[in-house]
């Protein structure tokens, strides 16, 4: 009797587990639009689970796996890509075989799939420090409390007055029109459980997996229970995510509104500025018309304008020209004017060397005045000795004195003529010679200086040949003398 009882008791484990994971596969799967009715045969070519676990998971398999196999062994490939995918991406550990899917094993597939929920759906619930069944447990109560009749301390005990599963309903739906919770009687335990399974199948799309007598009876299995209560714990929070996201909604939604009236105002100032615009048009083909309409009538004021720009443009090139004309000729200017600079530099130079040179005439002219003063002694004397003087010698000496004297002359009237400095000119009008005025009249200061130097020259040979000849007439008329004497002396 107790083993009819346990096989009972898992077969009916089994059904829930057929059901509760059918509806979990379904509810991934139909992102893919896929789906299944029968676990024990539709994943037994591996297609179905591959793409259950991806989606699960989040992941891709990355073997290649064949879409469609027709045959056994290419089946059990795909199978054994998926527990290959489960075990290394997915870190879990399988509890059956690829043979087992093709085989169609049932009790192994069940167990296959309660491994998975139990680590995805089960082991993720978390509850102040309490995880998996003993979280699951503590969520119930902080959820229902202050709810009266309802006391949640066990999975064995807590659950079969269905107060608990009503009050999971009234929290979640809070609609006093599907559900008030005031109206229910913890003593009508079975009425109380399938109105919750009826209300959570129906507003919560949680599957009816237990039966309300068993739970009653407190003759449900644990696991069944535990994997029924998940299904509230998840529905719960698929409603907060689904409150974020209608939050979020409400959110996007309002601010799509602002957006809109903002694009409804801009629209609106679109259109004024587009009114505008056409206005302005408008205003603009009306000024166009106006200005051609004038445009001929100044056509000839606009010739003339172009030919007055025409000869500013002119009377500016000219401009232009004579401006670089200007400085050229400043730049020749400045030139010469430096040119003539160095030219006076050279004549002070010039009236430098000559003053110098007028200088040793000085001396010169004074070395002349003492020797001729020392011949005009010597003649003196000479005339006393010999009273005979000759005629041709005096003439000479007084040619001499008179072209000293001319030259002195001379030398004092160009000794004036160097005075550059001064603003009057030398007259040399019937005070010097004429032939020496006609010798240097034509020639610059430099050539007439050359001419007087060499007619002083000339003359100064001149009188150095007539004192030697009158030396030598004088030494000879000695000589005679001498001669004269000793002869007289010998008689």
């Amino acid at each position: 009797m107790a083993a009819t009882d346990q096989k009972i008791k898992e077969k009916k484990w089994e059904a829930v587990q057929i059901k509760a994971f059918t509806s979990w596969l379904n509810g991934y799967l139909s992102k893919r639009n896929l789906e299944i009715t029968d676990m024990s045969t539709q994943l037994d070519d591996g297609v179905r689970l591959i793409n259950f676990l991806e989606l699960l998971s989040e992941k891709r398999v990355k073997q290649k796996y064949i879409e469609k196999p027709p045959t056994r062994i290419q089946k059990i490939e795909n199978l054994h890509i998926a527990l290959s995918f489960l075990e290394k991406e997915m870190e879990v550990r399988s509890t059956a075989s690829a043979e087992n899917f093709a085989d169609n094993n049932l009790t192994l597939i069940l167990g296959f799939f309660w491994t998975l929920f139990k680590k995805y759906r089960i082991q993720t619930i978390k509850q102040d420090g309490e995880s998996s069944e003993a979280g699951l447990l503590l969520w119930v109560k902080k959820t229902t409390d202050g709810y009266p009749d309802c006391s949640v301390e066990s999975y064995k005990h807590s659950f079969r007055s269905g107060m608990p599963f009503l009050a999971l309903c009234d929290k979640y739906i809070a609609n006093p029109d599907v559900i008030n919770y005031e109206t229910f009687n913890k003593e009508n335990t079975v009425e109380n459980l399938n109105k919750a399974f009826e209300i959570a199948e129906e507003h919560m799309g949680i599957p009816r997996l237990l039966e309300a007598a068993d739970v009653a009876e407190g003759s449900v299995d644990e696991r069944s229970l535990v994997l029924y209560i998940s299904l509230y714990f998840h529905a719960f929070v698929a409603q907060e995510q689904q409150k974020a996201l209608l939050g979020e909604k409400d959110r996007m939604e309002s601010e799509m509104k602002g957006l809109q009236g903002s694009l409804q105002d801009r629209a609106q100032r679109a259109q004024r500025l587009e009114e505008e615009n056409a206005a302005l048009l408008a205003r603009i083909a009306e000024l166009e018309a106006q200005l051609k309409a004038r445009g001929e009538e100044h056509d000839s004021d606009k010739q003339k304008l172009q030919d007055a720009l025409q000869r500013l443009q002119q009377a500016e090139d000219r401009v232009s020209q004579l401006e670089k004309q200007l400085a050229e000729d400043k730049a020749r200017h400045e030139k010469e004017l430096k040119d003539e600079k160095d030219r006076f530099s050279q004549l002070e130079e010039g009236k430098m060397s000559l003053e110098g040179q007028f200088g040793e005439l000085q001396g010169q002219f004074a070395d002349l005045t003492s020797r001729f003063e020392t011949e005009t002694n010597l003649r003196k004397n000479l005339a006393d000795e010999n009273n005979k003087k000759s005629e041709t010698g005096v003439r000479g000496l007084g040619v001499l004195k008179k072209n000293l004297e001319e030259h002195v002359e001379d030398l004092y009237r160009w000794q004036k003529f160097l005075n550059l400095d001064g603003e009057s000119e030398v007259d040399f009008s019937g005070e010097v010679r004429p032939q020496l005025l006609l010798d240097i009249s034509k020639e610059n200061f430099d050539a007439q200086l050359d001419v007087l130097a060499k007619k002083l020259a000339k003359e100064n040979d001149d009188l150095t040949n007539l004192l030697k000849a009158k030396e030598a007439e004088q030494k000879a008329k000695k000589d005679q003398d001498k001669k004269k004497k000793q002869r007289q002396g010998a008689k």
